[in-house]
């Protein structure tokens, strides 16, 4: 995923690199299957696992945790897709909240 930052009418200008983090959140049967937390700085703001079951064309789910007109989940058959898909729905939050990518 890209690094993106927030601008100044926000706060400081600092880098809001995303980042997957595995969740803790499986246990049992699940314990095992891959399951991420997605961050940038010390905010959560979304998770990409993969899914028991169904078809392979709907085994990963993403999902972001912002309100706005983008689309905010998703099932895909790859965790590279699912991380474009979530890089994707980011860059248009970003955009609909007026914040500006540095370098």
């Amino acid at each position: 995923m890209r690094q993106t930052a927030i601008c100044s009418h926000v706060g400081p200008n600092v880098a809001m690199l995303l980042k997957l983090r595995p969740s803790g959140l499986g246990s049992g049967i699940d314990k095992d299957r891959p399951d991420y937390t997605v961050v940038t700085g010390e905010w959560e703001v979304g998770r990409i696992y993969e899914t028991r079951g169904g078809p392979d064309s709907l085994r990963w789910f993403w999902s972001m945790n912002a309100n706005g007109p983008m689309t905010r989940s998703g099932r895909v058959p790859t965790l590279e897709e699912a991380k474009a898909q979530f890089q994707k729905s980011w860059d248009a939050w970003k955009a609909w909240a007026k914040l500006e990518e540095v370098e």
